[in-house]
């Protein structure tokens, strides 16, 4: 009888076949628990209101790395002046650097799954859902949603534009739909939504190694955020909303990929 259940094991491994082999087992854990989609979402919601019901956080927050100079004649500008850290050179580097991060990561998640494909292993797999879900979730969020909607439609001017910060631009409250930039525009931080995608795929990690990795990972977000906020390219609410965005997106198709996977087992 041993003998019998270690070689169901070892094909169950082979085959990619799922039941009580630990390569066919979830990675998701939290993500895929609806109540914490729902967290995220209900999360979103309140903290766009606040930032739109107080639009003086946002402003605060700008001004903090704003170095105000006289204005030129003429000039419409409630208050002029620059952003001084998007013209350190070091700053600038780190940022270009985290801005592409997310792209070469995502090669290396589509290797990583080419490699499970080719090996014979599918959606049952939870490995190979993982990174599915995870891929899906950077096309979808970060890419349709921020990216291709929020930012191209919903016409929020970012700080140095404004005349706040030196432009010509109306200040738009946060989530308030605006015709005043015509393209390309604040809200929500696409960097934001991007960066934040990389503490989604912590699951991939060997478990002795995800406390390293998620520190590392979540100071490197909040960094890139961070970096968008001093150079005058977003407010505050533009990055905390554009990266939770990434994080409901991908807990949303977390749950429909598992949601997914346990009909298919029952069928």
């Amino acid at each position: 009888m041993l003998s019998r259940g270690r070689s169901v094991n070892r094909a169950a491994s082979q085959t990619g076949d799922v039941g009580q082999d630990a390569r066919g087992a979830s990675l998701f854990g939290l993500w895929a628990d609806p109540v914490l989609m729902l967290a995220l979402l209900a999360l979103w919601i309140a903290l766009a209101l606040v930032f739109n019901g107080e639009p003086e956080i946002d402003q605060w927050v700008s001004s903090l790395f704003f170095a105000v100079q006289p204005c030129a004649q003429g000039s419409q500008a409630i208050a002029c002046g620059g952003f001084p850290a998007a013209a350190n050179i070091a700053l600038a580097t780190v940022r270009s650097f985290f801005h592409y991060l997310p792209v070469i990561v995502a090669v290396v998640v589509v290797a990583l799954l080419a490699r499970d494909l080719a090996a014979g292993r599918r959606f049952g797999d939870g490995r190979v859902r993982f990174k599915v879900t995870a891929l899906a979730a950077l096309i979808i969020g970060p890419g349709l949603v921020v990216n291709v909607f929020l930012k191209e439609y919903w016409g929020r001017p970012r700080p140095v534009s404004t005349d706040l910060f030196g432009g010509t631009l109306p200040f738009v409250r946060a989530g308030e739909w605006s015709s005043a930039c015509p393209a390309n525009c604040s809200f929500v931080s696409g960097e934001a939504s991007s960066i934040f995608w990389l503490v989604c795929l912590i699951p991939l990690w060997p478990k002795h190694q995800r406390g390293m990795a998620a520190a590392i990972i979540c100071t490197i977000a909040v960094l890139t955020a961070g970096l968008r906020v001093a150079f005058g390219g977003h407010y505050i609410s533009d990055v905390v909303l554009g990266g939770l965005s990434t994080l409901i997106v991908f807990a949303s198709l977390a749950v429909v990929a598992e949601r997914a996977c346990d009909a298919s087992r029952q069928a």
